[in-house]
């Protein structure tokens, strides 16, 4: 709990414990191709959103990964861990369609 969900509801712990599954080694293990975001056709269409308190991807590793990426990305940042989407939800909501209603402009 204290590294993907630290800022999550503490009544949440059982159910989020519960849907965990083991991570598959090959994941980690087998060299990752091409990834689909590098394509020139997402120039203009990339976002990440900053987990300011996350306890698995710090933020100086985020902006890392963002910098070394090679291509240019929006960005939001939310005070969350490194699941938004349970902590935040509304805010993750928020942001992403925030992305979404500049692309369609």
């Amino acid at each position: 709990m204290d590294i993907l969900y630290n800022d999550a509801d503490p009544a949440l712990q059982p159910k989020l414990e519960a849907a965990m599954i083991p991570h598959a080694l090959r994941a980690f293990e087998t060299p990752a191709t091409a990834p689909a975001w590098a394509q020139c056709e997402f120039d203009g269409r990339r976002a990440y959103i900053r987990t300011l308190d996350d306890h698995c991807n710090p933020l100086v590793a985020q902006d890392m990964w963002l910098q070394n990426s090679g291509v240019e990305w929006q960005t939001a940042a939310l005070n969350s861990s490194h699941c938004p989407f349970i902590s935040v939800p509304e805010k993750v909501a928020e942001v992403t369609i925030s992305f979404v209603e500049k692309w369609i402009d």
